[in-house]
C-alpha cells in the first residue's frame, strides 16, 4: 500500500491541470469532506491572503456551486459592494468597480446567469418537475427550506462565508431541488433557492447559525484571522484618517437588482448598497484542494 501512495498524488495533481468543465467528474476520486481556498483582498495598495476551509457534507450543494464558480475564476476583480459595518457584513459576488461610473457609485454589475448559461455547472434547481429546465442557482441548505444538518450548521464566525440572495417575499413561485447529495428532490420556493453567486464575509463576533441562509466556510487558520483583521484595521484607520467617520467612507447607491432572473425581473426591486469609496477588491479566489 505504502507503494501506491506517490502514485495518488501524481493522478491528483495531474487531475488539477484538466478543464474546468470536467472537474465534477475527475475530481470525484480527489475530494475531501473540507476542501481548501485561497482568498486575495486588497486595500489601499496592500493585499491581504485567507485560507478557507469548505464543509462539503454539511452544505454539499453549496460548496459544490461555490467551488465550479471559483474554479471558473468567476470572482476574480470583483468587489465589496456592500460594506455594512451595521451588520458587520462584507457583501460580494455581484459588483466590480470602475470610478468612472460615478452615477452607480462605482458599481458595474456582472451578469451571472449570462456567464454561467455555457458551463457545466452541477445543477440543483429547475424550473419544471422533470428537470428539464435548470435555473443554475443553488438549492438552499437552510432550516427555513426545510433543510436539517444531523451534526448541526455552520455557525457565522468571524470571517466565515455565507451564502446570500437578495430579499425574494413577492416571489411565490415553486421550483423542483434536489440536494447534491442525492438525499432529496422534491418542489421549494424560489425565493430560499434562489442564491447564485452573492456571499457575504462576517466580520463581527457572533457565533450563530442562520435560518435563512447557509454558512459554508470558514477562516482555516489563525494566520488567515489575523490578516483579516489587518484588513479591517487597515480600513479603520483609512476612515479616521480621511474621513470623520465611516458613514463618510461610503456612498450610499440604490440599483435594480435580480433584472436577468426569469421569475424576478418584472418585479424591478430596489436594493441599496453602502459602496465603499475606496475600493476592497476580491483579487482572486482560487481552490487549493478539492
Amino acid at each position: 500500500m505504502l507503494r501506491n501512495k506517490p502514485l495518488k498524488k501524481i493522478m491528483c495533481a495531474a487531475l488539477a491541470g484538466v478543464s474546468v468543465f470536467a472537474s465534477v467528474a475527475m475530481f470525484s476520486s480527489c475530494t475531501t469532506s473540507h476542501p481548501e481556498v485561497e482568498m486575495k483582498l486588497s486595500f489601499n495598495d496592500k493585499s491581504y491572503t485567507l485560507q478557507y476551509k469548505l464543509y462539503r457534507k454539511i452544505a454539499p450543494s453549496t460548496v459544490q456551486h461555490f467551488l465550479e464558480l471559483v474554479e471558473n475564476g468567476y470572482y476574480d476583480g470583483l468587489c465589496i459592494h456592500n460594506y455594512d459595518a451595521g451588520t458587520s457584513r462584507l457583501y460580494t459576488g455581484g459588483y466590480s468597480y470602475d470610478a468612472s461610473k460615478a452615477d452607480d457609485g462605482g458599481l458595474v454589475e456582472k451578469d451571472y446567469f449570462s456567464v454561467v448559461k455555457d458551463w457545466t455547472l452541477t445543477q440543483t434547481v429547475w424550473d419544471d418537475e422533470a428537470r428539464t429546465d435548470p435555473l443554475y442557482t443553488v438549492y438552499g441548505e437552510f432550516s427555513a427550506n426545510g433543510f436539517e444538518v444531523e451534526n448541526g450548521a455552520v455557525k457565522q464566525s468571524y470571517g466565515s462565508l455565507t451564502m446570500y440572495y437578495t430579499p425574494k417575499e413577492s416571489c411565490s413561485v415553486p421550483v423542483y431541488v434536489q440536494r447534491a447529495d442525492g438525499k432529496g428532490y422534491n418542489s421549494k420556493p424560489y425565493k430560499y433557492n434562489s442564491a447564485t453567486s452573492l456571499f457575504y464575509i462576517s466580520t463581527g463576533s457572533s457565533n450563530s447559525v442562520s435560518s435563512s441562509y447557509c454558512t459554508f466556510a470558514t477562516l482555516k487558520d489563525d494566520d488567515s484571522t489575523d490578516k483579516l483583521k489587518e484588513l479591517m484595521t487597515a480600513i479603520e484607520e483609512y476612515i479616521a484618517d480621511e474621513y470623520e467617520e465611516t458613514a463618510d467612507f461610503v456612498s450610499e447607491v440604490t440599483v435594480t437588482v435580480d433584472e436577468e432572473d426569469r421569475y424576478m425581473a418584472a418585479a424591478r426591486e430596489k436594493q441599496t448598497y453602502k459602496v465603499p469609496n475606496t475600493p476592497i477588491t476580491v483579487e482572486y479566489i482560487k481552490v487549493k484542494s478539492y
